[in-house]
Protein backbone atom coordinates (compact mmCIF):
# COMPACT_ATOMS: atom_id res chain seq x y z
CA UNK A 1 0.00 0.00 0.00
CA UNK A 2 1.11 3.53 -0.77
CA UNK A 3 -0.41 6.96 -0.12
CA UNK A 4 -2.40 8.35 -3.05
CA UNK A 5 -0.13 11.40 -2.93
CA UNK A 6 2.78 9.22 -4.15
CA UNK A 7 1.03 7.62 -7.14
CA UNK A 8 2.17 8.78 -10.58
CA UNK A 9 -0.18 10.28 -13.15
CA UNK A 10 -1.80 7.67 -15.36
CA UNK A 11 -1.81 4.94 -12.70
CA UNK A 12 -4.90 3.02 -11.70
CA UNK A 13 -5.37 2.13 -8.05
CA UNK A 14 -7.86 0.68 -5.58
CA UNK A 15 -8.58 2.57 -2.36
CA UNK A 16 -7.71 0.49 0.71
CA UNK A 17 -8.05 2.90 3.64
CA UNK A 18 -9.01 6.54 4.21
CA UNK A 19 -7.73 8.14 7.42
CA UNK A 20 -9.45 11.53 7.66
CA UNK A 21 -12.12 13.08 9.85
CA UNK A 22 -15.67 11.78 9.65
CA UNK A 23 -17.12 14.79 7.79
CA UNK A 24 -14.44 14.72 5.10
CA UNK A 25 -14.64 10.94 4.89
CA UNK A 26 -18.39 11.17 4.31
CA UNK A 27 -17.90 13.77 1.56
CA UNK A 28 -15.21 11.69 -0.16
CA UNK A 29 -17.54 8.68 -0.06
CA UNK A 30 -20.28 10.75 -1.73
CA UNK A 31 -17.81 11.62 -4.49
CA UNK A 32 -16.86 7.95 -5.03
CA UNK A 33 -13.73 7.59 -2.87
CA UNK A 34 -14.15 4.77 -0.36
CA UNK A 35 -12.36 1.50 0.43
CA UNK A 36 -12.67 -0.75 -2.59
CA UNK A 37 -13.31 2.00 -5.12
CA UNK A 38 -11.25 2.10 -8.32
CA UNK A 39 -9.46 5.35 -9.07
CA UNK A 40 -7.40 6.68 -11.96
CA UNK A 41 -4.79 9.34 -11.13
CA UNK A 42 -5.02 11.98 -13.85
CA UNK A 43 -2.58 14.53 -12.44
CA UNK A 44 -0.19 14.46 -9.52
CA UNK A 45 1.80 17.66 -9.15
CA UNK A 46 3.17 19.87 -6.39
CA UNK A 47 -0.13 21.22 -5.16
CA UNK A 48 -2.80 18.63 -5.76
CA UNK A 49 -3.82 15.21 -7.01
CA UNK A 50 -6.61 15.03 -9.61
CA UNK A 51 -8.37 11.67 -9.75
CA UNK A 52 -11.28 10.11 -11.60
CA UNK A 53 -13.61 7.80 -9.67
CA UNK A 54 -16.97 6.53 -10.95
CA UNK A 55 -17.09 9.26 -13.59
CA UNK A 56 -16.37 12.09 -11.13
CA UNK A 57 -13.28 14.27 -11.24
CA UNK A 58 -11.96 14.93 -7.74
CA UNK A 59 -9.17 17.36 -6.86
CA UNK A 60 -7.43 16.61 -3.56
CA UNK A 61 -4.73 18.50 -1.71
CA UNK A 62 -1.49 16.60 -1.19
CA UNK A 63 -2.29 16.52 2.54
CA UNK A 64 -5.61 14.77 2.05
CA UNK A 65 -4.21 12.47 -0.64
CA UNK A 66 -1.43 11.41 1.74
CA UNK A 67 -4.11 10.06 4.11
CA UNK A 68 -5.65 7.81 1.46
CA UNK A 69 -3.88 4.46 1.16
CA UNK A 70 -4.18 2.63 -2.15
CA UNK A 71 -2.89 -0.45 -3.93
CA UNK A 72 -1.64 -0.21 -7.49
CA UNK A 73 -3.44 -2.18 -10.20
CA UNK A 74 -2.34 -3.19 -13.65
CA UNK A 75 -4.29 -3.56 -16.90
CA UNK A 76 -7.57 -2.42 -15.39
CA UNK A 77 -10.04 -0.24 -17.23
CA UNK A 78 -11.97 2.25 -15.11
CA UNK A 79 -15.29 3.51 -16.46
Amino acid sequence: MVPLSEVNSGMQVRVVKISVGSLLKSRLEQLGLFPGSLVEVLTNNKGHVLVKAYGSLISLSKGIASNILVEKLSNLQIE
